[in-house]
């Protein structure tokens, strides 16, 4: 082999231990920066690297990123080192050793092992003299089932039925009166609200002292709601009423029903 061979033989052999050496400590800064576990660089290896190329430094240079490279391993080492303090401390286990060690466990082992882990919660129930005579006395005061349902009382209610235009207008929802009613309606809930210049208060309006009155007023509120003569607006756990200057006197398209109920007493 040439002596011009050789030169160039170790120069590439040079080249590769610098860029080597180089990935090495980029590794170990990108450890030292948190960005990579302690334990991803394989310290050993890096080592053995160094005792590899060592031989060949030949400049201050490659002695100087030797040095280097030695430094950021050791540093690297010192966070393995603060890591595993840290598990033990923290009584840590590695999934990857715990299944490994598990894999070579004997069946008779893992079951001792499941034993010595296991800690059942129990409850213990008893029946007593006392809890016993109790449930015969129930049973025996309880009435055949026959004779129980004889004290249910059954109404049958009527069954649907049409109704003219005359019944629907003596019950105020149908014809000439229900139509001013409705009016009056309007009119009284758009003087409070330009009295208060705020929303009415959906209950403060259709509350009265009678529980039939209540009732009747809330059933021309909902529609005026209905027919675009007001608005009514939630806001959190009231309802609120927002009379219109110009009723649009037709159903809104897209309404959405919300069912109110008016208790007793209310």
């Amino acid at each position: 082999m040439t002596l011009t061979k050789v030169t160039k033989r170790s120069r590439t052999i040079l080249g590769t231990g610098r860029k080597e050496l180089q990935e090495i400590i980029e590794t170990c800064d990108a450890i030292s920066e948190r960005k990579f576990n302690p334990f991803f660089l394989d310290v050993k290896l890096g080592v053995d690297t160094l005792r590899r190329y060592f031989p060949r430094w030949v400049t201050f240079q490659d002695h100087c990123l030797d040095v280097h490279t030695l430094n950021r391993l050791s540093e690297v080492v010192r966070l393995q080192n603060t890591q595993l303090k840290f598990q033990s401390s923290a009584l840590y286990a590695d999934p990857e050793f715990v299944a490994r060690k598990i894999q070579h466990m004997s069946e008779k082992r893992l079951a001792e092992v499941f034993l010595q882990s296991w800690h059942p919660i129990a409850e213990l129930e008893q029946l007593t003299n006392e809890v016993v005579l109790e449930a015969i006395e129930y049973w025996n005061n309880l009435l055949p089932i026959a004779e129980r349902w004889k004290s249910r009382e059954y109404l049958s209610g009527k069954q649907p039925a049409s109704v003219d235009s005359s019944t629907l207008t003596g019950l105020g929802i149908h014809g000439v009166e229900f139509t001013e009613r409705l009016t009056s309606m309007w009119q009284e809930l758009h003087q409070l609200y330009v009295s208060s210049q705020r929303p009415v208060d959906y209950w403060n309006f259709v509350r009265t002292s009678s529980y039939q009155e209540t009732v009747l007023r809330a059933y021309f509120v909902s529609f005026l709601v209905t027919y675009g003569y007001t608005k009514l607006h939630i806001d959190g756990n009231k309802m609120m009423l927002i009379p219109l200057d110009k009723p649009t006197e037709k159903p809104i398209l897209g309404a959405v029903s919300l069912p109110i109920s008016i208790p007793k007493g209310i």
